[in-house]
């Protein structure tokens, strides 16, 4: 049973072998310069993906403001008398907390400190579910 398992891991890494001295005779590069066209065509593709995603960004901003603007919302939220205004106040500051640690990572983090969105979870590690659970507790209230 050993020998049989043995075979198929050798069979594996032979088959891997020659498929990737395949691969070097067909395109004639170094490695190290496949590498180097690999960084170059995955940072265009990572910066056309930011560039939709900034897109998608402004257009939900613009569509938040028109409803924000085209309906009585901020009528309704000052004048309605049926609104309980302690659980309305918990609910606008919990609100605002995730809009406060969204400014956080975006404008300090990203802007300002240069910190890219990877690792936003690893500079601060608690504010991420903080903003989460605020979000969603101020979405209740």
């Amino acid at each position: 049973m050993a020998d049989l398992r043995f075979n198929e891991e050798t069979r594996t890494t032979v088959r891997k072998r020659v498929l990737a001295e395949h691969f070097l005779k067909i395109y004639g590069k170094d490695l190290k310069e496949l590498d180097k066209d690999g960084e170059e065509q995955l940072r265009k593709v990572h910066e056309s993906q930011n560039s939709s995603q900034l897109m998608s960004n402004i257009f939900w901003m613009i569509a938040s403001i028109a409803v924000f603007y085209y309906t009585d919302f901020a009528i309704a939220i000052r004048v309605d008398h049926r609104i309980n205004r302690l659980w309305f106040n918990i609910g606008i500051a919990l609100i605002g907390l995730n809009i406060a640690i969204g400014i956080y990572f975006i404008v300090i983090c990203s802007w300002i400190r240069k910190i890219p969105t990877d690792n936003w979870e690893k500079h601060a590690p608690a504010l991420i579910p903080v903003a989460t659970a605020s979000f969603i507790a101020g979405s209740i209230w």
